[in-house]
């Protein structure tokens, strides 16, 4: 009837199949979950995490008997500490250095007239008998296989000395790879310093380093040096400076990403709700006239 308010009657919440408030949450928490392994799994890349990581030594792999610089990749143990492949290697380089400049050294004996290349060769011969002799007993007590004869490059070098002529032609054959390979070998022998684990090894390279600056300055003072011919040091690249806030914020980083997981879960089980809840009050309403 025109002008009779009507009333509206609010139904019975049993008509509404989707009253059951139970399932609708469950719902909601299975999705919270979803995306919370969801958000880890995105979010710990970012957070600079290392999970699940360890130290394990390398596994051992196959080497080439053939070649004496194949130290394999493995690290053992040993009274002294952990022996790596860095570690090997240099006892593998002192073995092969002795191995072609104890003779050199005592080549220079006989086939030079300069006084200084003869007591080139003689600091070689005794820094190389002792080295030899130190090298061989801490190999045999860390386990390591070190060669006896040279590498072919090595014995190129004695046998260009052999066949050349006494004199300044020896003199120039005997200080250009003595000088050059002592430099190489300087490097190994003070980044294995630097950074061993082993007690052996390190007690071992100061020896080796202060043998053989030793013999890089006695042919240096030959004055047949060929400072051109030798490789030209480089500077390793430029390492960016780590400021506090940024240490701060990398230490903070992994509280953040399981935060930003947490309001996601809770975003996640609250917002269901309150559309279902925002939904009811609509439905439910209040009389309204025509």
């Amino acid at each position: 009837m025109i002008g009779s308010p009507v009333h509206l009657v609010v139904p019975d919440s049993n008509s509404y199949p989707g009253k059951v408030v139970g399932p609708v949450i469950s719902r909601a928490v299975r999705k919270a979950a979803v995306l919370v392994v969801i958000g880890i799994g995105a979010l710990l890349p970012l957070s600079g995490c290392s999970v699940g990581q360890s130290q394990a030594a390398t596994a051992p792999g196959q080497v080439d008997p053939n070649n004496p610089l194949d130290v394999g990749t493995q690290v053992t143990q040993s009274q002294w500490g952990p022996v790596g492949p860095a570690d090997r290697l240099m006892l593998v380089k002192v073995a092969l250095a002795g191995s072609w400049e104890l003779p050199s050294g005592e080549m220079a004996q006989t086939m030079t007239n300069n006084p200084s290349v003869r007591t080139a060769g003689q600091h070689l011969i005794q820094g190389h008998t002792l080295l030899n002799k130190m090298n061989v007993q801490i190999a045999q007590q860390l386990g390591v296989t070190i060669p006896t004869k040279p590498l072919p490059e090595q014995q190129g070098f004695l046998t260009t000395m052999q066949n050349a002529q006494p004199g300044i032609d020896f003199d120039r054959a005997f200080v250009g790879p003595l000088r050059d390979q002592h430099g190489a070998v300087y490097q190994l022998l003070s980044q294995v310093r630097a950074g061993t684990r082993n007690s052996l090894i390190r007690d071992f390279a100061n020896q080796c380093m202060t043998t053989v600056l030793d013999h890089i300055t006695v042919l240096e003072q030959t004055g047949l040096v060929n400072y051109s011919a030798l490789a030209s040091p480089t500077a390793p690249p430029i390492t960016p400076v780590t400021t506090a806030a940024q240490i701060t914020s990398n230490n903070n980083s992994s509280i953040g990403v399981f935060v930003i997981a947490a309001l996601m879960a809770g975003g996640a089980i609250l917002i269901p709700i309150l559309r279902r809840n925002n939904g009811g009050k609509r439905r439910a309403g209040s009389a309204i006239p025509e």
